[in-house]
């Protein structure tokens, strides 16, 4: 034990010494240079651009703007050896030679005469040492102009083609990230956690491209400040509005219509966007031929308040609600049920931001996010006389709700150290589900009572650092350290999470990247297989399901040729998840409320392997990009499967995604998405047999055994965009399933004559879909 520890605190001073001599060389290289400070904007809405490129083409020195459309660069000292070129995609690039005694230039950059259009290609435009590894930087020009389905451009669907994210099929939006599930993504729009992300059940994602600045996906080891969650980190940023003139925008789509506003409340100081949309189709009757009432919407609004020139004040809100109702009446009309399902998302943040120096930020959040589920359902009897006599009513319910707060600070040593550190807290309460149940009537003792499991709350604490090193020496470095203490009752737990990664130039061109890092998760969410739609629910973390772990080791190459608009990547990988929570077989969450020991299988361990490659084209008339996953995951509990190790549910051997887009003309855009993916493992019975008091019992065999056919499938889409005097418009026509491949949604057994017979269904034929957008 002695040992142990004379071990970890050699560790601790040598980390510490290390970042010592780093921090010392930070300010040696800087010594000799001048550092130039700004704010990057677009000329006519005055919003800040986020990502934009900032190069000296005279010493190959760049930075890009942070979330706040910030940069620093440090360039000579010496007269008129510097030139500094801004480019920012959909925008021309603009070019200067700065004045000898400037030391702030802020940039008004104006869009291109139509998006996509061919600009010079760069020999610095990105640097291989880039110390981000398996991330992805989504352009809004390819999202706006992504085939979607009835007439919807989504996010989530532009990210399921990015290697890494198993493709899921038909009719769902989730990412399923390494082997992870859904509910290991962290989801953040403006700092604000959401739990649920999905609309119509899983046909579209809560993020509304219209309002989408910008958004980046990270899947290996993320940057120290996020945490929470095992697989992923999704982070989208929305439009801050337009502080100079005013806007709106209309949308007809044939599944969702959409509403935005967006201008100055006072002009060139505070600015909003507001956002509405709604479903307009009954897309479930058409595909399901169902006597279902389905019905979304979400809001979005956002206000941004410039305090002084160097700070700035941001409130964020959002709100959306799913819910679906269903009718079913006995062919006797004894029987009558009205039954509904309902979730959804609240969540709003306030950001202050604070540019101390050229060199120095400070952020400070603070919000709430809850997402809540319910089911409720009534049944009615009746006699031979049609009088009512018995009634039975129910009502489930679950919630989570998150009360955050964030502060972090910024430094920027030189062009090639910057160091972040902060503290995160949030109040987590759980209320992991309860039903009211209600029953009276001639046949029916009255009842009415609640049972369920207890509320509960969590103090959620979080300290974190990193340090970014872009090449010292050939070698580039992200070191980051998050230590997480969760306090739920008067149980602790705690956990410190190292995060590393490390690129190493073999050429200027060439670039190998390792990384490891350590991840936790402070809930757990089970999925009720026998329910309807989104039956996720979020439970708390408990002795017998402690906080699950991620531990992840990476190994990369990146290439990055001279004079080409194209890049390329491969990563191989190897994660190993622990304390994950399952449903134990035969149970319905919301029904048996039989103690955590009875209905959960716990301390279980997923592994997950695979090789992610990716070809990318980021510049000129033509964009996207191939990517390809070959991988493995499985699952393994005590109380599953007889102990045995199972495919996991999303496990793809091999999963293929393809996005091209090409800019025909000032007003047509063609695009094209083909996903291939082999065939998902899945459970169906084995055989049956009647038993002796007439009974059928239908026998299953191992958890996911079978495997369903190859998926694969095409979906083209055609912009035309009509640019008047006052107002803008476009027309969007996309088909999906071109080819009208019959992939399969789901498989059901029947059993005809004492055998079972398999029936596969599909979701989405050959499907034309067309929407009208004018913006003023």
């Amino acid at each position: 034990m002695l040992k142990e520890k004379l071990i970890g605190t050699k560790m601790k001073k040598r980390t510490y010494i290390f970042l010592l001599l780093t921090v010392l060389s930070g300010f040696l290289l800087a010594k000799n240079n001048k550092l130039i400070s700004g704010t990057i904007y677009d000329v006519f809405s005055s919003e800040v651009l986020i990502g934009a490129n900032v190069y000296d083409k005279i010493s190959g020195k760049g930075t890009v703007t942070d979330n706040q459309g910030h940069y620093a660069l440090w360039v000579s000292n010496v007269c008129d050896s510097v030139l500094l070129e801004v480019s920012y995609l959909g925008y021309n690039t603009q070019i200067m030679k700065p004045n000898c005694k400037l030391t702030e230039i802020n940039w008004k950059l104006t869009p291109t005469t139509f998006g996509l259009e061919e600009v010079e290609i760069n020999a610095k435009r990105k640097n291989a040492l880039d110390p981000k590894l398996a991330s992805f930087k989504i352009s809004k020009l390819e999202l706006d102009a992504l085939p979607g389905f009835a007439g919807e451009k989504d996010l989530l669907k532009y990210l399921q083609l990015t290697p890494g994210v198993q493709l899921t099929g038909d009719g769902n939006t989730g990412l399923f990230v390494r082997g992870g599930s859904n509910d290991q993504n962290l989801f953040l729009l403006d700092d604000m956690p959401l739990y649920h992300v999905n609309h119509l059940g899983n046909l579209v994602s809560t993020f509304n491209a219209d309002i989408i600045k910008s958004a980046e996906l990270f899947l290996g080891a993320f940057p120290a400040e996020y945490g929470g969650r095992l697989s992923s980190v999704v982070d989208v940023r929305m439009k801050d509005g337009d502080l100079n003139q005013h806007h709106k925008s209309l949308t007809l789509g044939m599944l969702t219509s959409k509403i935005q506003l967006d201008g100055p409340l006072i002009k060139g100081k505070m600015a909003y966007m507001a956002s509405f949309r709604i479903n307009t189709m009954p897309i479930f009757k058409w595909f399901f031929d169902m006597d279902t009432e389905f019905a979304m919407y979400d809001i979005n609004l956002k206000c941004n308040y410039i305090l002084t020139p160097k700070s700035r004040l941001y409130a964020s809100f959002y709100t959306g609600e799913d819910a679906v109702r269903y009718n079913f009446e006995a062919a006797d009309e004894n029987l009558t049920s009205d039954m509904s399902t309902s979730w959804g998302n609240r969540a709003f943040s306030l950001r202050y931001n604070q540019i101390l120096s050229a060199r120095l930020q400070l952020n400070f959040v603070a919000g709430n996010s809850r997402y809540h589920y319910g089911e409720k359902s009534k049944l009615d009897f009746y006699n031979s006389d049609k009088v009512l006599e018995d009634e039975f009513k129910s009502n489930f319910v679950s919630s989570i709700s998150d009360n955050f707060f964030i502060a972090k600070a910024k430094y920027a040593f030189s062009n090639n150290m910057k160091l972040q550190a902060g503290y995160n807290f949030i109040y987590h309460i759980y209320n992991p589900g309860s039903n009211t149940i209600q029953q009276s009537g001639n046949n029916l003792s009255t009842l009415n009572t609640r049972i369920g499991y207890a509320q509960s709350n969590a103090l959620d604490h979080a300290l974190f650092t990193d340090i970014t090193i872009d090449n010292l020496a050939g070698f580039g470095f992200n070191i980051g350290f998050r230590e997480n203490i969760l306090q739920i009752g008067n149980t602790i737990f705690n956990d410190f999470q190292p995060r590393l990664l490390m690129t190493r130039k073999i050429t200027n061109e060439l670039a190998i990247k390792l990384s490891g890092s350590r991840i936790w998760q402070p809930f757990h969410l089970i999925s009720n297989n026998s329910a309807g739609f989104s039956a996720d629910y979020r439970i708390p973390v408990m002795e017998i399901a402690p906080p699950a772990i991620s531990n992840q080791a990476s190994v990369a190459l990146s290439y990055i040729p001279d004079q080409s608009s194209y890049e390329f990547s491969a990563e191989m990988y190897y994660k190993r998840m622990e304390r994950l929570v399952e449903l134990k077989q035969g149970i319905n969450f919301a029904v048996d409320f039989s103690g955590w020991e009875k209905i959960l299988a716990t301390n279980g361990i997923g592994n997950s392997k695979g090789v992610d490659l990716l070809i990318r084209k980021v510049q000129g008339l033509s964009t996207g990009w191939v990517g390809m996953s070959v991988a493995q995951a499985t699952r393994h509990f005590n109380d599953l499967n007889d102990g045995k190790v199972f495919p996991f549910k999303y496990d793809r051997l091999l999963d293929i995604g393809c996005l091209f887009q090409q800019q025909l003309s000032k007003k047509f855009t063609f695009s094209a998405t083909w996903v291939f993916g082999t065939g998902l493992p899945y459970n169906i019975p084995r055989s049956q047999y009647i038993d002796s008091e007439g009974n059928v019992i239908i026998l299953y065999g191992k958890m996911n055994e079978f495997r369903q056919k190859t998926y694969h499938r095409l979906d083209i889409g055609i912009s035309y965009k009509i640019k008047m005097k006052k107002a803008e418009s476009s027309w969007d026509l996309s088909v999906i399933n071109v080819y009208n491949r019959r992939n399969p949604y789901l498989y059901r057994t029947q059993s005809i004559d004492q055998m079972l017979k398999l029936y596969e269904f599909s979701l989405f034929p050959f499907l034309p879909s067309l929407s009208y957008t004018v913006r003023i």
